[in-house]
């Protein structure tokens, strides 16, 4: 006898670890039950998101020093070696990939972290051939009332169509600085642009900055409490007008 769908089955369909014959039941059951599979769908891509920002950190190898052999041998260790060792651990880190510069180095806040933020969201979402927008580019009102209701600010849709961009839609996404707006663009030669934009707790007026992350440029600023980024995988110095122009709209909607 077959068992009811629960909550284990919806946890499980989100992390993609359902059996086969499982995983066709609950599609059938969501196919019945818009409002949850839309749910679902959007912890499901909340949950890429942030595997993917963590990613090369996950990958990284466990450090030798923080291997089960090494611990139980400073575990046998009289106590005041310990507090030594202990204390070269803090001024000297970890060692490696792991160091205590790794951490401290990677951005947490600010335009660096948006910046951050907006390649990572590029990457999982611009590359999806079936679905790389929640809301499409047809439905521009109902994108505009969620995310501004989300982000408690007013999101504005740019027109990057002189520059060659067409806009395909956009969707939420979770940063670990709470909810951002993803806008993704089409451009010539099947390239993808997109622009993120999120409140920000520091850096809430900050120039225009330009970064790299591979072959993604970022161009990275803030205004009056609202964070921009534009990446693309062109050079930064190319995604300067349309960073621009972005820029200009948003300003005239606020002004309007």
């Amino acid at each position: 006898m077959t068992s009811p769908i629960g909550e284990d089955d919806l946890a499980a369909w989100i992390d993609g670890r359902l059996s086969p014959e499982r995983q066709r039941l609950v599609d059938a059951y969501l196919e019945g039950q818009p409002d949850v599979h839309a749910r679902l769908r959007e912890q499901a891509e909340q949950a890429r998101a942030l595997a993917s920002l963590f990613a090369p950190i996950a990958d990284e190898p466990i450090p030798a020093t923080m291997r089960v052999a090494a611990i139980r041998g400073r575990q046998r260790q009289p106590r005041w070696q310990l507090a030594i060792a202990a204390s070269l651990l803090v001024a000297v880190g970890f060692g490696g990939g792991w160091s205590s510069a790794r951490w401290s180095g990677e951005p947490r806040a600010g335009i660096a972290a948006l910046a951050n933020e907006a390649s990572d969201n590029f990457r999982v979402y611009a590359a999806d051939r079936i679905r790389p927008a929640e809301i499409g580019p047809d439905q521009r009102a109902m994108l505009i009332r969620w995310t501004s209701a989300r982000l408690g600010e007013r999101v504005t849709i740019p027109d990057l169509s002189t520059a060659g961009y067409r806009y395909g839609g956009g969707r939420l996404v979770a940063t670990p600085h709470g909810p951002a707006a993803l806008l993704l663009y089409d451009g010539p030669q099947a390239s993808k642009l997109a622009v993120l934009t999120r409140p920000m707790q520091i850096d809430k007026t900050a120039s225009m900055t330009s970064t790299s992350s591979g072959t993604m440029g970022r161009i990275t600023w803030a205004v009056d409490g609202i964070g921009y980024s534009v990446v693309g995988e062109r050079p930064a110095a190319e995604l300067h007008p349309i960073a621009d122009e972005v820029r200009r709209q948003a300003g005239a909607a606020l002004l309007s």
